[in-house]
């Protein structure tokens, strides 16, 4: 099949029917996903099409992908906790697959599973869930909050997503923390947790609305606190969201620089790895710097550069951890570690 569920280690003979169901309904999926590529010359990027047919080949993509995302609305709604789960996982993968080589484009995917109303679903989950469905709904919530910077189909999704109360949920797994005796897995389970979240509020800040919902539910001193103490890749991920929220915006330079990140960052700029120290250096400047009067076309260009700017630095850590060590480990199990490189973890790392 195209992709595998990534879903915990399951056992008796329900689990094992569980896991085979879904691989049943991702084999099918990506089935169906190569024979509307053969149908239509593999191109139903609507969003990227500037020609006459472009509106009804967006409305095409859009009923398509209403009719694939309604098994994954039906597990969300009436589903066993794995299953809810295993339509979280298939959901991110999704959202993956349009980014490398889909006929869908992103927009147009992000678009017809907000319309689907998957967002309420994810959050309830989350809220709801163990810590595997909120490490995946953190992960879905920031593919869905992704904004095109060459269209405005997509502008008022992260609004939406903040405003649904997302926000809370992100913030209360910054500020979760292991046991202080607690195992090896579960250190890494609430640091998976912390990163995910700290990755999704990052996405979502470029948001005004969800910049001041964020720093309001005291996002702040949480992860100041995580990228002192957290691996590289979540100190990365943790003072790249600081950035997003303190640019521009002197109330929250000051909170930022309150919470004790101006020593941080010094000594991070001091000890820490190349692709740190540059980040760190960054998110000084920007802390030093005076804020200018921007339009809000300005602010939303200069802030999406920044959050870009971070998450290629992420991605070169994350390459040479690859290179390195085959890869980041996360404290979740997949069903087929020899797929590793396709696996929903994998992706989120």
């Amino acid at each position: 099949s195209l992709f595998m569920v990534a879903v915990r280690t399951l056992t008796g003979l329900c689990a094992l029917a569980a896991v085979a169901s879904v691989a049943h309904a991702q084999a099918d999926y990506a089935e169906q996903m190569e024979r509307l590529a053969q149908r239509h010359g593999g191109d139903m990027r609507a969003s990227q099409r500037t020609d006459p047919e472009a509106a009804r080949r967006e409305a095409q993509a859009q009923e398509m992908l209403r009719d694939m995302l309604k098994d994954v609305v039906a597990m969300l709604d009436y589903g066993s906790a794995t299953a809810k789960e295993a339509a979280l996982a298939r959901l991110l993968q999704m959202a993956v697959q349009t980014t490398s080589g889909s006929m869908f484009h992103p927009t147009t995917f992000r678009n017809a599973a907000m319309k689907a109303g998957v967002v309420p679903r994810i959050i309830a989950l989350m809220r709801d869930g163990n810590e595997h469905a909120k490490y995946l709904g953190a992960g879905a919530l920031q593919a869905l909050a992704l904004d095109d910077p060459t269209t405005t189909l997509d502008n008022g999704h992260q609004a939406a997503i903040c405003q649904a109360g997302a926000v809370p949920l992100l913030v209360g797994m910054l500020k979760g923390g292991a046991p202080a005796r607690g195992s090896a897995r579960e250190q890494g389970v609430y640091e998976a947790l912390q990163t995910s979240a700290a990755a999704a509020l990052g996405t979502l800040a470029e948001s005004e609305v969800c910049k001041r919902m964020i720093v309001q539910a005291g996002a702040i001193e949480p992860l100041v606190a995580i990228a002192m103490f957290g691996s590289d890749n979540t100190k990365l991920t943790a003072i790249g969201t600081l950035d997003v929220l303190q640019f521009n915006a002197n109330d929250v330079k000051a909170a930022v620089q309150n919470a004790g990140a101006g020593s941080l960052l010094k000594g991070l700029q001091q000890y820490g790895s190349d692709i740190l120290r540059e980040s760190a250096a960054d998110v000084l400047h920007g802390l030093q710097a005076a804020p200018k009067q921007l339009t809000p076309e300005q602010r939303v260009e200069g802030v999406k550069e920044l959050r870009l700017k971070h998450q290629e630095r992420r991605e070169q850590l994350m390459e040479q951890a690859r290179i390195m060590y085959g890869g980041v480990q996360t404290p979740f199990k997949v069903t087929n570690p020899e797929a590793r490189s396709q696996s929903v973890e994998y992706m989120l790392t």
